[in-house]
């Protein structure tokens, strides 16, 4: 987990600290989701972001969505293709074609937390979404949809798209699974990727002054 070839290391404690504190619900690491290590650094992100919009590409049962909505204000949109929408399955391993949920399972976990409203479900394919309304408008993608190696370029094409002129891309299960690991470190050519250490997660930040607070750190280049 530790080396990349073209890919920067960066310790969680390098990430900008904040005081607002890290609310965490007691949901273990079940089938799908994040390790809670994972998912505390995800959320360390989000307070030294501190984004107003949210796109999440991958709901699954919506733990990490909930999560997302209850350490920040931000309108949070979440994206899945239910099992009766899916179609090009081509590569799917049998683990991917386990995490495809009913229409009416998916983001299940979240509703309790939404009473305001400010999580939106989307439902479709993430390669043929129809992203447009939400382009160059988001402060925070998260790619943990498709583990197919194009799919997840093709998700992160979309997420660089939706990204506005500052904030930030996660990317989950790279150095976990060997896809989501290559099309990161073909992305890593061209842009600044950081994989924060001791995670499956992989990390690009847009904008002067915030990329700036992390080069002004000492993070390691591979």
């Amino acid at each position: 987990m530790l080396f990349h070839p073209g890919v920067s290391s960066l310790r969680l404690s390098q990430v900008p600290a904040s005081q607002d504190h890290i609310e965490m619900l007691s949901s273990g690491w079940p089938l799908g989701g994040m390790p809670p290590q994972d998912l505390y650094a995800l959320l360390r992100v989000v307070k030294w972001i501190k984004p107003k919009r949210i796109f999440e590409i991958g709901t699954f049962k919506g733990i990490t969505t909930s999560h997302l909505a209850l350490n920040s204000e931000a309108e949070v949109y979440t994206l899945d293709v239910p099992r009766e929408m899916a179609a090009n399955l081509a590569g799917y391993t049998p683990g991917d074609l386990e995490l495809l949920q009913p229409q009416k399972i998916i983001g299940e976990e979240y509703r309790p937390f939404n009473k305001s409203g400010r999580i939106r479900q989307l439902f479709g394919d993430s390669r043929l979404f129809d992203y447009r309304p939400y382009l160059r408008s988001m402060d925070f993608v998260l790619v943990d949809g498709c583990h197919i190696y194009d799919g997840v370029l093709s998700d992160s094409q979309k997420a660089l798209d939706l990204l506005g002129g500052r904030g930030v891309i996660l990317w989950h299960d790279f150095a976990n699974l060997r896809e989501v690991t290559r099309a990161v470190r073909k992305l890593a050519r061209k842009w600044p990727i950081y994989h924060v250490e001791g995670t499956f997660l992989a990390l690009y930040v847009r904008g002067g002054a915030t990329r700036n607070e992390l080069l002004s750190l000492d993070v390691g280049q591979n």
